[in-house]
């Protein structure tokens, strides 16, 4: 073949290679970011339900660490874009594992003599795909942990309540 009919090919077979490498690169960069995210919401579950375990039933500071933010800031996560509180659900159990109604009620054996278990859950968390053209947002699984309750943020000499 004559070099002067060739010119162009290679510039054609380049956009059809790179295009291949881009989205290959895209892709893995993506796959990334979503296994991150999916290890970080499971993180903060863990996290959370930890923190509830061990601090007071009503201290809003649990739910704002569990989303790795300092006790102080309200907003979104520093960590995660899009993950607020309002992600989370923090639910008291009972021995059967139904859900305690009133956890802030010290009499009595239906309120916080009643709790046994605690399960933290992030739920309704949207990743949105950074890939130029498919910007697809995907709803993530509801990420869950339960752990049995230690002191929620009380002395076992006393019920002189600890702040965390």
């Amino acid at each position: 073949m004559n070099r002067k009919h060739m010119r162009g090919t290679y510039i054609v077979e380049f956009s059809f290679v790179g295009l291949l490498v881009f989205i290959l690169l895209f892709g893995v960069v993506e796959m990334g970011r979503l296994y991150f995210t999916v290890n970080a919401l499971d993180e903060a579950a863990r996290r959370g339900v930890r923190l509830a375990a061990v601090c007071n039933v009503s201290d809003p500071v649990v739910l704002r660490r569990a989303i790795f933010n300092a006790a102080t800031d309200a907003g979104t996560s520093q960590l995660i874009s899009n993950l607020a509180t309002s992600n989370l659900a923090l639910t008291y159990l009972d021995v059967n594992g139904a859900v305690v109604a009133n956890p802030t009620n010290t009499s009595g054996t239906t309120g916080f003599r009643a709790i046994r278990y605690v399960r933290l859950s992030v739920q309704n968390f949207v990743f949105n795909l950074f890939i130029p053209g498919l910007g697809v947002p995907i709803t993530l699984p509801t990420f869950r942990a339960t752990l049995p309750r230690e002191s929620l943020g009380r002395h076992s000499d006393s019920a002189e309540i600890t702040p965390c």
